[in-house]
């Protein structure tokens, strides 16, 4: 059994603890539930957005994890209150496109992992000289519905840029450095080269309600690579989105835009973070040597790391291990990121500058999503200028956590309850915290009284 680490915290996580215990109390055993209403017509809802939209749990996508997604659990929140309700998704069978499961505990603490095969994988595609290091794509079995499109539209992976590419769900682009999303493919008849905003345009023309969560994939290239993927545009992200809310809002459609998290939340980075990392790796080695990380510039020698400084949660099981290194013409078996003649290279590490340059896109295209649901009048979740920011429902660092009916909740992959073994996706009980943070909204904006989820009755993982 997993052990659970219960720590005092102070942060935004608390306002989250605060609301989630108001809005679960109404539905605490020994009282009597509200009536629920929805205060809008949710009779067919459609959610459009990326991976956490699709329900991406564990590094995959599965029949379970598309049942736990915010979007899905949302909508059985939806038909309480209307009864003819429908949401309809793209199920996979079996173990789907694979996952990661757990394998046990290093002495540092990280998980160990490994890879489940996915069922409904029909062949792989790897591009050896992708941005980052070779990619592996894998082409799934098409959707039972295929063409006819259901109402969760997330895909994983997406680009916001890529909204009007022509043929990314098309499986002839399925080939080496070839655009292709195959989340996207198997909701297409065969080849059908539509794009993914006209995908959005045909379903959002008979949807009733709708979320809007896209934008965070995006910048997952420039995170995972070390800042050596391009940036994305902001211009090119902002327009996007118009286009693609101008859809969606056609005729006065109600709905709900999310702005996006903080990155610095999310485990990926986080568990990285240079003095909290060089502490931890310290007291388990029990010394004092430094991390170091490459110049990012190549204008000298490596550079011990500091707070501003991240390591990529997936280089962390290398860090300190000893690797082949030529110094002075030897060759050395050093330390890897604890010897400054071996430091952690550029490719692991998002460094505070790259952070920088990554944050003023995600603050610029928050500020135009802003401005996007004050022109169409309408909520926006994980709002800054709320009492539930981003920094709320996306725990801030690892140590914090709060309680919700008694059960703990951290920032600390799969222990922590609320983001998943790829340090980037979310629990079912981490979805079910996020579908909180969307009802709160919605009730608050719509005056509506949808009750909210019983997250601790959803289990901690999901295959």
């Amino acid at each position: 059994m997993m052990k659970m680490y219960s720590l005092l915290s102070t942060s935004t996580w608390a306002r989250l603890g605060a609301a989630s215990a108001l809005l679960l109390s109404a539905c605490a055993p020994g009282q009597d539930a509200p009536t629920p209403s929805t205060g809008i017509d949710a009779s067919r809802y459609v959610a459009v957005g990326d991976s956490y939209t699709a329900g991406l749990s564990n590094g995959g996508v599965t029949h379970a994890s598309q049942d736990y997604s915010f979007p899905n659990q949302l909508a059985q929140q939806f038909s309480r209150a209307n009864a003819n309700a429908t949401f309809t998704q793209p199920y996979l069978d079996g173990t789907g496109s694979g996952y990661l499961q757990f394998v046990d505990l290093t002495a540092t603490g990280l998980a160990r992992v490994r890879r489940v095969a996915g069922q409904a994988v029909v062949r792989t595609v790897i591009s050896p000289a992708a941005c980052g290091g070779p990619d592996t794509v894998r082409v799934l079995t098409r959707s039972a519905t295929a063409g006819t499109l259901p109402q969760n539209l997330g895909l994983p992976g997406l680009q916001l840029s890529q909204i009007e590419t022509v043929g990314l769900g098309n499986a002839t682009n399925a080939v080496p450095g070839g655009t292709f999303n195959p989340y996207f493919e198997r909701l297409l008849p065969a080849a059908d080269s539509r794009t993914y905003l006209q995908a959005v345009t045909t379903a959002g023309a008979s949807a009733t309600f709708f979320t809007y969560f896209l934008g965070l994939d995006t910048m997952l290239p420039y995170l995972r690579s070390g800042g050596e993927c391009g940036l994305p545009s902001t211009a090119l992200l902002n327009a996007n989105a118009r286009k693609v809310l101008a859809a969606l809002t056609t005729g006065g459609r109600q709905g709900m835009i999310a702005r996006l998290p903080a990155l610095t939340n999310l485990p990926l980075l986080r568990l990285g973070r240079g003095l909290a990392l060089q502490s931890r790796l310290q007291a388990s080695a029990g010394d004092t040597a430094r991390v170091y990380i490459e110049d990012p510039f190549n204008f000298g020698p490596a550079q011990a790391i500091t707070n501003d400084d991240y390591v990529l949660a997936t280089a962390l099981p290398r860090i300190g291990q000893r690797t082949a290194v030529v110094v002075n013409g030897t060759t050395l078996q050093l330390p890897y990121g604890r010897d400054i003649r071996n430091p952690v290279r550029d490719a692991d590490v998002l460094d505070k500058t790259e952070l920088a340059r990554i944050n003023l896109v995600v603050n610029g295209h928050n500020t135009e999503l802003e401005n996007i649901a004050t022109l169409y009048k309408m909520p926006i979740a994980l709002d800054s200028k709320r009492t539930l920011d981003s920094n709320a429902a996306f725990p801030n660092f690892v140590g914090e956590s709060i309680l919700v009916n008694g059960v703990t909740y951290s920032g600390e992959p799969v222990r922590g309850n609320f983001y998943s073994l790829d340090n980037y996706s979310l629990t079912p009980r981490g979805n079910a915290l996020l579908a909180n943070v969307f009802i709160l909204a919605i009730n608050s904006a719509y005056r509506a009284n949808i009750p909210a989820i019983e997250v601790n009755k959803l289990p901690t993982s999901v295959q």
